[in-house]
């Protein structure tokens, strides 16, 4: 399973595969084995399966695949946009062509004529998506980047209706069509920009594709001469299983965002183990034997079925207890104003209130719909993953009745 420290590291790693860049170790190429022991942090092996390294607009990007038991699983594939070099003009220009202006093209200066107009990054972000999607049909994408790489990252996946984990990137909103505008409204939390608090470039264009997660990793309040840091890639933590943790202090939405965010993430990897049994009609290609045989598929029913339901039931509880919290609130201000007016009635201190912009419906409705539509979402998500763990369970179960032997290998 790729994990989010996973992500992190192939967001860096893309920066990698620019050839201007001299201070990197390797430049990514195609069939380049990347393993824990040459990239700390990963948590397995990884096959580069393509990389490009646009020099008319300044774009690069590189697709991976796991390897399995010796293998290249092509069924799961994640694809990395590489952020600005500020040394290269034509990132800076995308930056303030596209990611400030909107603008997918790029108008290069001439001194000898008008500018020359090109495909911009954006444009040639879909394209390389494009050609990953069309030699691997079956597998399932996602994307990832950092800084206008995850700007890019987060524009194809939501125009492909993709999975993103990415870190510290400006909104693409500006530039989404208005299907994938469709797509990201009906589909929330399949995208997953994390971002710093303090991050003023990676904040950049706001949340309209509601997917930020605002998280506090500055160990300490905003520092002005550190400025710079909290957009760095290093900035991001995470524990022995990969999972990004935030040390510094977060408030209740962005703890939720996160857990929400692994939650669906965990989602779409058993949606990858469905597909994989459904493809094969309830039997098994050898392909996924090994996938099998290597106990995985146990290992995510068993374990990551208590795991979801915890986190699910977690973020139901801590939605509850937040409604009870604005309740309680409402109660206590108006105790409050009814201790400081005791010549009012009940009703004129109500009224004085609202002419305060303090009322029942601000403290109490509103954030009560919203938190009561997060406990319908995250209800959904465990209905859907009820789903999922039947399909795969009947899935092997069928298998195991043909295959006897198999049945003893997954015994372990």
């Amino acid at each position: 399973m790729t994990t989010e420290q996973d992500f992190n590291r192939f967001a860096n790693l893309s920066y990698w595969v620019d050839k201007g860049k001299e201070d990197v170790p390797f430049h990514p190429k195609k069939n380049t084995i990347l393993t824990p022991k040459s990239i700390k942090g990963l948590s397995q092996s990884y096959k580069v399966l393509k990389v490009e390294d646009n020099t008319k607009n300044g774009m690069q990007a590189m697709a991976v695949a796991p390897i399995k038991n010796g293998a290249v699983d092509t069924s799961e594939i994640v694809i990395a946009y590489a952020g600005t070099n500020f040394d290269d003009n034509l990132d800076r220009l995308t930056d303030a062509t596209t990611v400030v202006g909107g603008d997918i093209d790029l108008s290069i200066p001439q001194w000898w004529s008008a500018p020359k107009k090109i495909d911009g990054q954006a444009i040639s972000a879909q394209k390389f998506a494009t050609s990953i999607k069309k030699s691997y049909p079956n597998a399932v994408i996602s994307t990832t980047g950092h800084s206008l790489g995850e700007y890019l990252a987060v524009y194809i996946a939501a125009e492909n209706k993709w999975k993103n984990t990415g870190f510290n990137g400006p909104d693409p909103y500006n530039i989404l069509s208005d299907d994938a505008k469709k797509w990201i409204k009906e589909n929330p939390g399949l995208l997953a920009n994390y971002r710093n608090n303090y991050d003023k470039i990676g904040n950049f264009g706001g949340n309209k594709t509601g997917a930020a997660i605002l998280l506090d990793v500055s160990k300490g309040g905003y520092n002005p001469a550190k400025s710079l840091d909290y957009h760095g890639l290093s900035t991001w933590q995470f524990d022995k299983s990969g999972n990004l943790v935030a040390p510094g202090r977060s408030s209740r939405d962005s703890r939720l965002a996160q857990m929400e965010a692994t939650t669906r993430y965990q989602l779409w990897n058993l949606s990858v183990l469905s597909n994989k049994l459904r493809k094969s009609h309830g039997g098994l290609s050898s392909s996924e034997e090994i996938f099998i045989n290597s106990g995985e598929a146990l290992i995510v029913v068993n374990g990551v079925s208590t795991m979801m339901q915890d986190g699910l039931n977690t973020v139901i509880k801590e939605y509850q207890q937040a409604i009870t919290e604005a309740e309680a609130l409402w109660k206590e201000t108006v105790e409050r104003a009814q201790g400081i007016g005791m010549d009012l009635s009940y009703e004129e201190v109500i009224g004085a209130l609202a002419s305060g912009g303090a009322t029942q419906a601000n403290i109490v409705g509103e954030p009560t719909a919203f938190y009561e539509q997060r406990i319908a979402s995250a209800k959904q998500m465990l209905e859907k993953y009820t789903t999922l763990i039947t399909e795969i369970q009947t899935s092997i179960d069928q298998q195991l009745a043909k295959d006897q032997q198999l049945g003893k290998d997954i015994q372990l």
